[in-house]
């Protein structure tokens, strides 16, 4: 219908109006596509990044709210819901290096401690790539920042659910005071507010910076703006619906309000006055909603002066599955769903559900309801059950085979030179062999002598859904945890490289080195494909004052705790888990690992300061696709 409308109105003489904006891609010309940071995001100082959060059910949170972005605004995600053709786009692969789509970020894995911040860089991902790619100022790098935005906005809610108060006339009234405080500001007035005595001298107090954001944009003036901007948001307008009641709560207010000045960026071009000014009020507003506005409605409420309410449906639905941290809607729509009951029951049968232990069942494949088996099984499996069994019972009928032996020698012969044919061990065969083997075909064995072990783990939440899935569910038959450890004792520096694989959720690892020597006498260093990577201690308390000093080793402390019960519950770890002397002789360094897509070479280097003797292990890991 709307071709045709087009075609009448060119045709009565009006002027062939063609939209600004093309849909696809528009690749860069230049030959040197520009660095994408991947552990950078883009607003570092955002809440999102700047606060430690949980979303209980965090990953099927993240499929429900993509799935409903998705199904609402299918013109601005459906360029990024799967990877660009490599038929259609091959070079596209030659000039990004990590490639990101939606369909990727549901297939990830993101419930452990760093997994909401890992899953916003990915989500941030989708503009980098696009932008990196594409020129600026076309329509798909504009529809990838909406589509970050927007998912952002659904995690800030989420987030904040504990405090998404409903908004009654004593919240709207400070909600109003805090907007006009935001729109009477002037430069003068921002930069005291957020740099207090720091702020520059001589600064505009006249001008308000708000005045271009008060109202929408004359679609005569600038028509391609509806092309890009897809919810047009101005001041007026949220002043408006807050004083009619359009708002139910708190953050469908912030919301509205972080989305006139978002337009504004997506829109305008970075070097542009109007996107400036829409970043220094976003940080004011953000400072007035954080420093000012929830302190002082905490504190009216202590007061008994104003009554905060929650939504009744979301906040028992978030006391249902656990309140363990702000729940989101995504979140409390799935346990409605999974569970049409009462919420007090509800919470019984979650905790049953926590408790409930798959070990007993056969043949799951998780590999902890049986024994290991010795060689003796190999033998004679019968009889390795009966000393398994009845151990008292076999060893009396071993004596009274040896006291009738001869009776049966004397009275079958055959039958007993029939028993005394010996069964072919093939494990001490095997160790035979290797012993024999001429010393042409070995390398000189030579022990590690400062590294002491390399312990590679990844996420104990993955470890503990594969242990323990969820009630009701089909258990995983592919292994979604990994543990590897190398003791340098038990190794040889001649034949230091390892390789293994990992499933494509297993893109986060640890790694654990014990070190002989103290860390002021050697220097360690970890790459991945030729980029160092910090340790954790050197990365957290590099700029850090004292007692932040403290309460990181705190917590390094736990997380150190956590990985010796894992370890010592995983296997038989003696050489650095064995006693507190031990512990004490250990130098441990703790490294964070964010694999890409595909094969990836991680080597890790240790040299003595007093003798410069240097040791190298050398890891090829392959992320599967």
């Amino acid at each position: 219908m709307v071709v045709k409308k087009r075609k009448l109105a060119t045709e009565a003489g009006g002027s062939d109006e063609r939209p600004k904006y093309l849909p696809g891609k528009h690749p860069k010309n230049q030959e040197k596509t520009p660095h994408v940071d991947y552990n950078a995001p883009l607003n570092p100082k955002s809440e999102l990044f700047l606060d430690d959060w949980h979303i209980p059910k965090f990953n099927r949170f993240i499929s429900f709210t993509l799935d409903v972005l998705i199904d609402t605004y299918k013109d601005i995600f459906k360029d990024f819901i799967k990877l660009p053709s490599r038929k259609f786009h091959p070079q596209y692969y030659y000039k990004i290096q990590q490639p990101m789509s939606i369909n990727e970020i549901k297939s990830r894995d993101y419930e452990y401690e760093d997994g909401p911040s890992n899953f916003l860089l990915d989500v941030e991902l989708l503009t980098k790539n696009c932008q990196a790619y594409n020129e600026y100022d076309s329509l798909i790098v504009k529809n990838s920042m909406q589509v970050v935005m927007l998912i952002e906005f659904e995690v800030l809610k989420a987030k904040n659910l504990k405090r998404n108060y409903l908004i009654n006339s004593e919240v709207k009234a400070k909600l109003l005071h805090y907007l006009n405080k935001l729109v009477d500001a002037t430069e003068k007035k921002i930069n005291q507010a957020l740099l207090g005595a720091s702020s520059p001298k001589n600064l505009d107090d006249k001008v308000k910076l708000s005045e271009p954001f008060m109202e929408l944009v004359d679609k005569d003036e600038l028509p391609e703006y509806y092309e890009i901007v897809h919810s047009p948001m101005a001041l007026s307008i949220v002043k408006q619906n807050l004083e009619i009641g359009q708002y139910s709560k708190i953050y469908d207010f912030i919301i509205d309000m972080l989305l006139v000045f978002q337009n504004a960026h997506i829109f305008n071009d970075p070097s542009a006055l109007i996107y400036k000014d829409a970043t220094t009020l976003t940080n004011y507003f953000n400072y007035l909603i954080q420093k000012e506005f929830f302190p002082e409605l905490q504190d009216l409420n202590e007061r008994g002066e104003i009554n905060l309410e929650f939504d009744k449906f979301e906040f028992e639905n978030y006391l249902a599955i656990g309140g363990g941290g702000p729940a989101a809607a995504g979140a409390l729509a799935i346990s409605a769903l999974d569970n049409d009951i009462e919420p007090e029951s509800n919470r019984e049968d979650l905790i049953d559900q926590a408790d409930y232990d798959f070990n007993h069942f056969e043949g799951l494949g998780n590999g902890y309801n049986r024994s290991l088996l010795t060689e003796d099984y190999l033998l004679n499996p019968n009889n390795f059950k009966k000393l398994i069994a009845k151990p008292e019972t076999v060893q009396s009928e071993v004596k009274n085979e040896r006291s009738t032996t001869s009776d049966i020698e004397k009275t079958n012969s055959l039958e007993s030179e029939h028993l005394k044919i010996p069964k072919y061990n093939v494990i001490k065969s095997m160790q035979k062999e290797m012993q024999s083997l001429s010393e042409q075909h070995t390398m000189e064995y030579k022990p590690y002598k400062l590294i002491q072990q390399i312990y590679i783990f990844s996420s104990k939440n993955l470890y503990s859904q594969a242990t323990k899935p969820l009630l009701g569910s089909r258990p995983s038959c592919n292994q979604s945890w990994v543990e590897y450890i190398f003791n340098g004792n038990e190794l040889s520096q001649n034949e230091n490289a390892f390789s293994f694989m990992l499933q494509p959720m297993q893109t986060f690892l640890t790694l654990q080195s014990h070190l002989t020597s103290s860390l002021k006498d050697t220097e360690t260093l970890l790459t991945i494909n030729k980029e160092p990577v910090k340790s954790r201690t050197s990365n957290v308390n590099s700029n850090l004052s004292q007692p932040q000093q403290q309460e990181n080793d705190v917590i390094g402390n736990d997380t150190k705790q956590d990985i010796e019960n894992l370890t010592i519950g995983g296997g038989n770890n003696n050489d650095i888990v064995g006693n507190d002397n031990d512990k004490r002789n250990n130098i441990t360094e703790i490294f964070d690992i964010r694999l890409s897509e595909g094969l990836n070479h991680l080597m890790f280097r240790c040299e003595d300061k007093i003798s410069h003797e240097t040791e190298f292990m050398n890891f090829w890991i392959n992320v599967l696709p």
